[in-house]
C-alpha cells in the first residue's frame, strides 16, 4: 500500500510541473476551480507542497492502522491523476507536434 501512496505523491508531482507548462505555453488553462485564479507557478507550490506533506504523512505513519478501504482510495486518486496527467502530456505533445 506504501507503493500506492508513494505513486500519488509522483503524480500529484508531476500534475503540477505538466500544469505550470501548458499553463505558461498557453496550452491549457487551469480546471480547478479553486485555483483557477491563481498565478501558475502559485498551483505549481501548491502541488508540490501538498506533495510533500503526503510524503511526510507516508513516512510518519504507517498504512496499515487505516485498513483495506485507503487502499482503494489510494488506487482512485492514482487512477484520476494519472488520467489528468495523460491529458496534459496529450495536449502538450499535440501542442508542440503542431
Amino acid at each position: 500500500m506504501v507503493g500506492w501512496a508513494w505513486l500519488l505523491v509522483v503524480l500529484n508531482s508531476l500534475d503540477g510541473i505538466a500544469t505550470y507548462v501548458g499553463i505558461t505555453m498557453l496550452i491549457i488553462s487551469e480546471a480547478n476551480p479553486l485555483l483557477i485564479k491563481l498565478d501558475p507557478f502559485i498551483i505549481l507550490i501548491i502541488k508540490l507542497f501538498l506533495s510533500t506533506l503526503f510524503a511526510v504523512f507516508i513516512l510518519k505513519y504507517p498504512f496499515q492502522q487505516f485498513g483495506k478501504s485507503f487502499k482503494y482510495i489510494l488506487s482512485f486518486a492514482n487512477a484520476c491523476y494519472l488520467s489528468v496527467f495523460l491529458f496534459h502530456i496529450f495536449w502538450i505533445g499535440m501542442s508542440i507536434m503542431s
